[in-house]
C-alpha cells in the first residue's frame, strides 16, 4: 500500500467530506484502512459505472496523459520530477485473482481459500507494486461470487520517465483488464510558484464543487469534462481534486493533484 502507503478516504457517500476539522497528520503506515475502504468504495462506486474494464483502463491512460501535460510547468522538474503513484481497487474470484497476481509478478504467501477467510499481503519490489487480497464481507457480496476485495498499488517516485509510467499501466491494464476494478492517481512535488491548483483547474476548464481550507491546507474538488474518470459526492460528480499545502517546521509546500480524488493525506508525505 515500496515505502509509499496511501491511505485513503471516501468523499460524502463513498468520500467524507472535504469539509472536515483541523487534524493532526498521521504520519504510520494505516494498512488496515486501506483493505477496510475497499469495500465501502466498491459498493458506490460499482452502482455508477456501466462500461466495460477495457475502457476504464483507457479513461486511466487517458487522464494520466493530459494531467501529465497540464502539470509539467508547475512542478519542479517537471511533471517527471512529481511523485506519481496510482491505485486499483477490484473484486474477483479465486482464479481472477490468482491470475492477476501471476501476471504481474507477485508470489502469494498462502493460497487462496474461499471457505477461509483471506487476508495477503504481497510485493513485486522491482516493478513497485503491492496487492493486497482480503475476504469480503457477505454484505458486500451475499451470492459469494467475487469474494476477494483487491487493491494495487504503483508507486513510481520523482524521476520517473512518461514512457516507464505509461508502459506499467499498460501491463496493469492488460492483467485487470476481464476485473471489476476502479483506478485512480495522485500526484505530489514542489510546485514552481503558487497558484499551482488555480492554473490546474484552469487548463482542465474545471468546474469547483467542494472546498476545504484550515489555514495550511486549501484543497478543492472539481468537475473536468476533460477527463473521462469520475467518481459521486453527494449528487454531484468530482473527478479532480487539487490541495497546496503550506510548508511548516522547514518543510517544502507541496501542490497536490488526485484523480478522481487525492489518496493519502493531503499534508506533507515524511517519507
Amino acid at each position: 500500500m515500496s515505502h509509499y502507503v496511501p491511505r485513503s478516504r471516501t468523499e460524502s457517500d463513498s468520500f467524507p467530506s472535504l469539509r472536515r476539522q483541523k487534524r493532526t497528520p498521521n504520519w504510520g503506515i494505516i494498512i488496515a484502512a486501506l483493505i477496510l475502504l475497499a469495500a465501502g468504495c466498491w459498493t458506490v462506486y460499482a452502482g455508477k459505472t456501466k462500461s466495460s474494464n477495457t475502457a476504464a483502463g483507457e479513461r486511466l491512460l487517458h487522464d494520466f496523459e493530459a494531467v501529465y501535460a497540464w502539470s509539467g510547468s508547475e512542478y519542479i522538474g517537471g511533471a517527471e520530477g512529481a511523485h506519481w503513484s496510482f491505485r486499483w481497487d477490484g473484486r474477483a474470484d479465486r482464479k481472477e485473482a490468482e491470475q492477476l497476481a501471476a501476471s504481474l509478478g507477485f508470489t502469494l504467501s498462502s493460497g487462496l481459500d474461499e471457505d477461509e477467510p483471506v487476508d495477503i499481503m504481497a510485493a513485486n519490489d522491482a516493478e513497485r507494486m503491492k496487492l493486497w487480497i482480503h475476504s469480503r464481507s457477505d454484505a458486500f457480496d451475499p451470492a459469494g461470487a467475487k469474494p476477494y476485495e483487491l487493491i494495487l498499488l504503483l508507486d513510481l517516485g520523482a524521476g520517473s520517465a512518461r514512457s516507464e509510467m505509461e508502459e506499467a499501466l499498460g501491463r496493469i491494464g492488460r492483467a485487470a483488464e476481464d476485473l471489476d476494478i476502479r483506478a485512480g492517481f495522485t500526484v505530489r512535488g514542489a510546485p514552481i510558484r503558487e497558484g499551482g491548483a488555480a492554473r490546474l483547474a484552469e487548463a482542465a476548464s474545471a468546474q469547483e464543487v467542494e472546498a476545504y481550507d484550515d489555514g495550511h491546507t486549501q484543497s478543492l474538488t472539481y468537475f473536468s469534462k476533460l477527463l473521462q474518470s469520475s467518481v459521486q459526492s453527494g449528487d454531484a460528480k468530482v473527478n479532480l481534486q487539487l490541495a497546496e499545502s503550506a510548508g511548516a517546521g522547514g518543510e517544502s509546500s507541496e501542490l497536490i493533484i488526485g484523480v478522481p480524488l487525492i489518496t493519502g493525506d493531503y499534508t506533507l508525505q515524511n517519507n
